[in-house]
């Protein structure tokens, strides 16, 4: 039988020791980004390292179609295969308006979300999804939690969808991850938003010596001070398959 480790990896040296040794099972780290960065890229690290390990994950996107992320996985030698055999479940919350999907793997009828609005049955419905996940550890990303925001007529729903959510990664130990495009926002949302979630990561940019570079700031950790994250910040550079960090100057 498979140990499960207490946290969850990244397979970042460090980001991973910046987390304290990974993320604490059952919690929710919030990934805030800019217009214009390669989020998906932390994300397929993420999930991809879990999967490594023998770990299930799955893609709940409120943005994308499968063909989005599929070619992402390729170069960690991730392939349809492991979506057909459910390692890695792809939900669609993109396509159900218009009663379209793809036809790809991970995306048949009873992997597609019918309406992201009410929460109880999205959390319902990825729990359903892996069902066939016996003692295995569990990663999840949800990509995005602005599409829920901006879709919603109030603040109720989406708040309490992060309740429901939260409430349930910790009762199974899921470990996961909430982006939310930082600018599209008013700051009160942002703030109670980060108020519900364990961790709040950072991916924004910058000029650093008339360049332009990436960056990614831990704002929030579980169990670590305010005083310790003063020198989590690092440049970020994702290549296909891999994502190099490096400490801010």
């Amino acid at each position: 039988m498979m140990v499960m480790e207490d946290r969850a990896k990244f397979g970042i040296p460090l980001l991973d020791d910046a987390l304290g040794g990974g993320v604490p099972r059952g919690s929710i780290i919030l990934v805030e980004d800019e217009v214009g960065i390669n989020t998906e890229h932390i994300l397929v690290q993420f999930l991809s390292e879990g999967l490594r390990t023998g770990e299930y994950g799955y893609i709940l996107s409120t943005e994308h179609l499968f063909s989005h992320y599929s070619p992402l996985f390729v170069p960690y030698n991730i392939s349809e295969v492991t979506f057909e055999t459910k390692r890695l479940v792809f939900l669609d919350a993109f396509t159900n308006p218009f009663g379209y999907a793809e036809g790809r793997p991970g995306t048949t009828g009873e992997n597609i979300i019918r309406d992201i609005t009410q929460p109880r049955l999205v959390t319902d419905q990825i729990r359903r999804s892996l069902l066939h996940v016996r003692s295995q550890p569990i990663r999840g990303v949800l990509d995005s939690l602005t599409t829920i925001l901006l879709v919603s007529d109030s603040l109720k729903a989406p708040m309490a969808f992060l309740q429901h959510k939260i409430a349930t990664d910790k009762e199974m130990g899921v470990v996961s991850i909430l982006t939310l495009h930082h600018d599209v926002h008013e700051t009160r949302i942002i703030q109670a938003v980060e108020h519900y979630c364990d961790g709040v990561i950072s991916l924004g940019k910058r000029i650093q010596e008339e360049k332009e570079e990436e960056v990614l700031q831990i704002r929030k950790v579980p169990g670590v001070s305010l005083a310790e994250l003063e020198n989590t910040e690092f440049v970020f550079r994702p290549t296909p398959g891999h994502i190099e960090l490096s400490p801010s100057i």
